[in-house]
């Protein structure tokens, strides 16, 4: 609640002056956002009991509605409630976002200098919480107690957090260097990359190690973009390289046998194998409430009646782990269609950054971008990263990065050479 309050009045700021000719660059992110909450909204507006009795899979609640001699009108939603909270769940993205484009670029820069500095403080704080033992120095009742959480709540969403700072490490690195020449930002930058490595090794999460590698090409990727060049072509540079690289894995690896990473990373992981057998009463969840949805929050309530025996436990699954079933089971095919619409967007828009012609200082940042979502919306196929305020948030001024970039861009001739 404290974080929704912040972002109401941080939204109240913002938007005060409203000062159109900064946000000149994309008044299309604004009307998708303002699409997002009214289909959000849509869920919410009663109806009379014989059409809401007709929605697809409101049937049996109708017929509990009328046993109990409570027939009224009501929202779409099967949870209201739940409706409004995530309804005002969008809110923290949505001043991040607005905040972040009235920024020039250096006030932008900053932004990503201080997101990574949040993700080195979590990466070491999650070592000593793994370290410590129990439930010391987490800051949630529920929480992953054998793993390294960080800031967070769930070791997934801490790996991908440290996954996502790398990029915008390789690309803060990259325009330091253009500022100021220097190899100590480079050497800073590689050191930075391999605590978050050790951050995400901690975490013992499958799906975080993927991302920590994809994180890491993406780092590089996004500092040769940006102009800045290392030149390793010395001997002296190429033992240096080599040296700490070796003594980087050396050290990750000592670090792991210790804090018990390997043997976390050896056992089955049970949430895991359950997310692939939710698959099949997922998707009969899905037919069973197509095309208007549940409604948004209603997961967790209406999954219960799909739920198989045999996947009763003590786990407790409060999201489907996979936000397309999801997105389909609450929001139906309007939903489908408005996620639909934005990968159309970030795919074309992706493409035209990597192939248009933009300024080293606006590439690097962009293609963190690109990395960065492209990493979330991955691993929204296997957790719900984007659920979170913070993963949320840094995913919707990557959005804004690469509509910024996208403004800029001159696309490429089709002989191959950029325009000048």
């Amino acid at each position: 609640m404290l974080v929704r309050l912040v972002a109401l009045a941080v939204l109240a700021a913002t938007a005060w002056p409203l000062e159109r000719p900064r946000l000149r660059f994309g008044k299309g992110w604004l009307y998708a956002a303002a699409l997002t909450y009214l289909l959000v909204l849509v869920q919410l507006l009663p109806v009379p009991p014989e059409l809401w009795a007709r929605l697809p899979g409101h049937t049996v609640y109708a017929d509990i509605a009328a046993t109990a001699g409570a027939t009224a009108w009501r929202p779409v939603s099967l949870t209201p409630d739940l409706t409004v909270n995530a309804l005002l769940a969008l809110l923290p993205a949505t001043a991040a976002a607005l905040c972040f484009a009235y920024l020039d670029g250096r006030g932008r820069a900053r932004v990503w200098l201080w997101l990574c500095g949040a993700a080195v403080l979590s990466a070491l704080l999650g070592v000593l919480q793994l370290a410590a033992g129990g439930e010391a120095f987490r800051f949630y009742r529920e929480t992953s107690a054998d793993s390294a959480v960080g800031i967070f709540a769930n070791r997934n969403h801490q790996a991908a957090f440290l996954a996502c700072a790398l990029p915008l490490v390789g690309a803060v690195a990259g325009l330091r260097t253009i500022e100021r020449p220097s190899q100590h930002w480079l050497w800073l930058a590689v050191a930075t990359a391999a605590v978050l490595e050790l951050g995400i090794l901690a975490t013992a999460s499958r799906s975080g190690l993927v991302l920590g590698a994809l994180g890491l090409a993406a780092a590089i990727w996004s500092f040769r973009a940006s102009g800045a060049a290392w030149d390793v072509a010395e001997g002296r540079s190429r033992a240096l390289l080599l040296a700490g690289g070796f003594m980087a894995a050396v050290a990750a690896v000592f670090a792991a046998t210790r804090l018990g990473v390997v043997d976390r990373l050896a056992h089955t992981d049970p949430v895991g194998e359950m997310r692939f057998q939710m698959i099949a009463p997922l998707t009969e969840t899905v037919r069973a409430f197509f095309p208007w949805g549940s409604g948004f929050g209603s997961f967790e309530t209406v999954y219960r009646q799909f739920e198989p025996d045999a996947l009763l436990s003590t786990i407790y699954m409060n999201q489907a782990h996979n936000e397309l079933l999801q997105l389909a089971i609450e929001g139906g095919l309007p939903a489908l269609l408005l996620l639909a619409s934005f990968l159309w967007w970030w795919s074309t828009t992706a493409l035209r950054i990597v192939r248009g012609d933009v300024s080293p200082a606006r590439r690097g940042t962009a293609l963190a971008a690109i990395a960065i979502s492209a990493m979330l919306l991955a691993e929204s196929l296997v957790d719900y990263p984007l659920r979170t305020p913070l993963l949320g948030s840094l995913f919707a001024i990557a959005c804004v990065e690469m509509i910024r970039a996208r403004s800029t861009a001159r696309p490429a001739r089709r002989n191959g050479l950029r325009q000048n």
